[in-house]
């Protein structure tokens, strides 16, 4: 299958604002890093120097979701003296959509040359190791949304008909981040990760039957961003914030949406400390050959 003619121009409407910017090919600051800030995780934005912000709906296929908590925005800047892309929100399969156009934005950095794409999300702590305001380097996860983007003819272009999955999170920038994390100070713990539909939070039998599988942390997202991110010979590097505990608070104990953005602002500042350290790093991680596509 040939390369839909909408991500062709999803990267033309970036690659424009890039030059515009002085970030493109010739500029020597063409990012190689791309970010995902999801719920919970978008007070980082505020410390990106933008030097352009496209709102989504600007850039075509990109169409703004409507979940409170992101800005649906997409960020060229730079963060620690790294040029990045900083994508302020995402599309939820919950909204309706197919998982094609949940990774959309993945697939157009993809296309614009990075090399490293780092997920973020707000997730529902499961372990007793893990507490409202903790930060987890995903170190797997599982899908249980029972939707993959790679359904349908493969998009030849991008990556081959069975990728493979036996590494969805790049061992190497994982390892970067926990330098980093031990740099500042900053309790980064480690997890597999769940994503599941939603909207719903999820009912006490799910969350028994889920700790028995021995999950970590429950979400809504990422992974089929993942997945296309592999597909397209991108790294990968996942971080969720716990934003409530499923097991360390009294039972009956309701989760809400304003919770899991309170506790996000509350964990701005540790989070972008833990990036400022850790992307100079990550940035020359991806320009050395073993992350070359």
């Amino acid at each position: 299958m040939a390369l839909p003619e909408i991500l062709t121009e999803a990267r033309d409407c970036i690659d424009a604002r890039l030059e515009k910017c002085g970030m493109g090919a010739g500029g020597g600051k063409r990012p190689l890093v791309g970010i995902i800030a999801g719920s919970g995780l978008g007070g980082f934005v505020e410390s990106v120097a933008a030097a352009d912000a496209i709102p989504f709906d600007e850039i075509p296929g990109l169409a703004s979701g409507n979940v409170a908590g992101h800005a649906h925005k997409w960020i060229l800047g730079e963060a620690a003296g790294v040029p990045i892309h900083v994508i302020a929100g995402r599309r939820h399969l919950y909204e309706g959509i197919e998982a094609v156009d949940a990774v959309h934005a993945v697939r157009t950095l993809a296309l614009l040359g990075i090399r490293l794409v780092i997920l973020t999300n707000a997730a529902g702590g499961l372990s007793r190791k893990l507490w409202p305001g903790d930060l987890m380097l995903i170190r797997d996860h599982i899908n249980m949304q029972f939707r993959n983007p790679l359904i349908g003819p493969n998009i030849d272009e991008l990556g081959p008909r069975f990728p493979d999955m036996s590494e969805p999170y790049s061992l190497a920038a994982g390892a970067v981040m926990s330098r980093a994390a031990r740099d500042e100070k900053v309790e980064l713990k480690e997890g597999v990760y769940v994503a599941l539909l939603g909207p719903n939070y999820e009912t006490a039998a799910e969350v028994e039957f889920l700790r028995r599988i021995e999950i970590d942390a429950v979400g809504m997202s990422t992974v089929p961003e993942v997945i296309a991110a592999k597909h397209a010979g991108l790294h990968v590097l996942g971080v969720s914030l716990s934003t409530n505990s499923h097991v360390n608070t009294p039972a009956g104990a309701e989760t809400t949406h304003e919770e899991v953005l309170d506790i996000g602002r509350q964990s701005a500042d540790k989070f972008s400390r833990l990036m400022t350290n850790a992307l100079p790093k990550l940035a020359q991680l991806a320009t050395s050959p073993a992350f070359a596509k």
